[in-house]
């Protein structure tokens, strides 16, 4: 029986090409006619070029796996599992700040209770000494802010030394201050400076 090509509405060009068939292209078209019962090779050729156009189009786009998406139990645990999560690291952080708030706390009490030592001691004790062996208040006051001057610039090498122990163990190297009289020396330890010049006694 013969098959017919099903005309379209594609339009024909007004060239005409001719080309000559390999053997056994020949053979196969040949073959092809007779089994579809066609009589007309110029039909066949063109849809046999159709196939090979469409067959490579199909190979020169990339095959994309299908995404697969997960069931829907599958997405409850995994949005479960993220909440629990979260809700852990929270709470870790809750606690953290508690703790970290506590510890500020005590800290301030003990800077607190170190501060009024020093003072009821200085008022009681050191400043009337001095008096007696005949400083006058502006000595005496100068004396206070000398001594705390002291205190600090050891209290923050210290600080610094051990920050620099601290990164020398993870590679990282930190300059040393140069002097203690440098302004900038708390600053490189991201503390306050603070201005303890008229903080001291008032000697009377």
């Amino acid at each position: 029986m013969q098959k017919r090509f099903r005309s379209t509405k594609r339009a024909l060009t007004k060239r005409v090409t001719s080309f000559n068939f390999y053997v056994d292209q020949a053979t196969q078209i040949q073959a092809i006619m007779e089994a579809t019962g066609t009589t007309m090779e110029a039909p066949l050729v063109r849809q046999l070029v159709d196939e090979a156009l469409a067959a490579r189009r199909r190979k020169l786009v990339p095959l994309e796996a299908p995404t697969q998406v997960p069931p829907l139990q599958e997405q409850s645990e995994i949005l479960e599992t993220i909440q629990t999560l979260l809700l852990r690291i929270i709470g870790q952080g809750e606690t953290e700040y508690r703790i970290g708030s506590i510890s500020l706390e005590l800290l301030q009490e003990a800077l607190s209770e170190a501060r009024a030592t020093r003072l009821c001691l200085w008022e009681h004790l050191v400043a009337p000494h001095l008096k007696e062996t005949g400083k006058s208040p502006h000595e005496i006051s100068e004396l206070w802010n000398a001594t705390t001057k002291q205190a600090q610039d050891h209290t923050y090498g210290l600080a610094l030394e051990i920050k620099n122990q601290l990164l020398a163990a993870e590679g990282t190297s930190v300059a040393t201050i140069a002097s203690v009289d440098d302004d900038d020396r708390q600053g490189r330890l991201l503390y306050e400076v603070t201005d303890t010049s008229d903080q001291g006694p008032q000697a009377a």
